[in-house]
């Protein structure tokens, strides 16, 4: 009897973007912690801090990890 191995498949989300100055600040610079809430339709809302220039930057951030939700700053 053969025995094939199975492995697990599923979509992973592809189009997030990594890096400084794209999903976290850049060495160096003057930030401030920002609290941030992630809402996404495929999973829980969830709040998160982040450290990051502006409320603008913070928000970016946000979207450069998970492109597909909605962000807000809540503090």
């Amino acid at each position: 009897m053969n025995k094939e191995v199975i492995t697990f498949q599923w979509q992973e989300e592809t189009t997030s973007r990594y890096g400084d100055g794209i999903s976290h600040p850049k060495k160096g610079v003057k930030t401030k912690p920002f609290k941030i809430l992630v809402r996404n339709g495929q999973m829980a809302a969830m709040k998160v801090e982040l450290r990051a220039e502006s409320k603008r930057a913070a928000i970016n951030y946000g979207k450069a990890r998970w492109p597909n939700a909605a962000i807000e700053v809540i503090s």
